[in-house]
């Protein structure tokens, strides 16, 4: 037998399935792997720790803002790529690095930046993120309460974004040309 629906069951499930796609972020990807970050995480507490004059990576919301931006479809799939095989070759290398003492952890982020140059590049990437957290609008996940403009006394510049990732940004400057 075949099954009909009616004209109205028809409007109403077109209305309910555009507005859930309407409340999805724009240009977000759809899936993304948490591991890796659990691993970026540790890192960046290792790069900006508790207890110095800079506020500490969890502080200022560093993963959720690396996270954040990595949903969305400007993104760079190579950087992401590239983050996730740094964190998989850190955990090979030192499988118990999430146990270790704050100082092992460091001292082991030395040698693994020492050992190779791919290694260099992942912790490079991942400081660069970091920084980024720290200086930007807070709207983005990063720089909670301010903290990286507080810290650095920083006056914000006026007006500030109203919305997230608003239209494309060129990716370099003969983009935008």
């Amino acid at each position: 037998m075949k099954k009909t629906i009616t004209r109205r069951v028809f409007i109403a499930s077109t209305i309910v399935a555009g507005t859930a796609l309407m409340l999805l972020p724009q240009g977000a990807k759809t899936t993304i792997n948490i591991e890796p970050f659990k691993v970026i995480e540790a890192v960046q507490e290792v790069l900006f720790p508790k207890g110095l004059q800079a506020p500490a990576a969890s502080e200022f919301g560093a993963t959720n803002y690396l996270l954040t931006v990595s949903t969305h479809s400007s993104f760079w799939a190579d950087d992401l790529t590239f983050l996730h095989y740094g964190a998989t070759l850190l955990m090979k290398a030192e499988p118990n690095f999430f146990t270790l003492n704050p100082k092992d952890k460091n001292d082991v982020l030395k040698n693994f930046v020492n050992s190779n140059k791919k290694a260099e590049n992942w912790v490079s990437l991942i400081l660069y993120y970091t920084i980024e957290a720290l200086l930007s609008d807070p709207m983005y996940g990063g720089n909670k309460s301010e903290l990286g403009w507080k810290w650095l006394k920083h006056d914000t510049g006026q007006p500030r974004p109203k919305t997230k990732f608003v239209g494309t940004t060129p990716l370099c400057l003969s983009d935008a040309q």
